[in-house]
């Protein structure tokens, strides 16, 4: 037996909306925070909430600030001790910070401590 057109097309957007998930109203606001992070449970048995630092402090003598995170990217400046850049995110050991004269990049969180 032949199953017609419009039955295939209506099972076809059926199956396609069950596993669409729902748009949010277009009048709810959306909330974004990149300073509270959930752990995943391939970083941790027990997801729980990881708070990033607002700012770090450079307590190397000479940090490289990179266009991303890994030691393969372009360097962009040089940081200096006791710099304080403010956090925006995290990716694994690598901050994501913006510098006191506005330039953003990456630092490896091993030579930036956390502050509040």
């Amino acid at each position: 037996m032949k199953a017609s057109g419009p039955l295939l097309l209506t099972l076809f957007l059926l199956a396609c909306s069950l596993t669409t998930p729902p748009s949010p109203p277009k009048d709810m606001p959306v909330q974004v925070s990149n300073i509270t992070h959930l752990a995943t449970a391939t970083q941790d048995p027990d997801p729980i909430l990881h708070t990033m630092p607002a700012t770090c402090t450079v307590s190397a003598q000479s940090l490289h600030l990179r266009e991303c995170a890994g030691l393969h990217c372009t360097v962009l400046a040089w940081l200096s001790t006791g710099d304080v850049l403010d956090v925006l995110d995290a990716d694994q050991d690598w901050l994501n910070v913006i510098t006191p004269s506005g330039q953003t990049g990456w630092v490896h969180s091993k030579y930036c401590g956390g502050t509040q």
